[in-house]
């Protein structure tokens, strides 16, 4: 099944949800899409972004680490990661931006 962006009612949606909302630039705001992939069982917050999208992957469960993926032409590659399990929304909000400003994608 296709990723979806019907209202996600999931733990992990409303995460994303609240990190969405701390993103310090409005257009960052303004362009975030909370996809939940059913078949995989995995929310993400997506950008669209000059080098095609971006996907910021929340972790699975408490421990793991944040996925910055980008789906370009050749499939997904990572870009980068963080642990944000003890971070703030407002933190893991403020590192997203800072890694999509820092490399020219958004």
């Amino acid at each position: 099944m296709a990723p979806s962006t019907d209202e996600i009612t999931t733990p992990q949606a409303a995460k994303a949800r609240r990190i969405a909302n701390f993103l310090p630039r409005p257009e960052l705001l303004r362009d975030a899409v909370i996809v939940h992939n059913q078949d995989d069982n995995t929310t993400s917050i997506r950008f669209d972004t000059t080098a095609g999208p971006i996907h910021i992957l929340l972790p699975i469960a408490q421990g793991f680490e944040f996925h910055i993926i980008h789906d370009s032409d050749t499939g997904p590659r990572i870009l980068g990661t963080f642990r944000g399990a003890s971070l703030s929304v407002r933190a893991v909000a403020f590192r997203i931006s800072e890694f999509l400003r820092t490399r020219g994608l958004k």
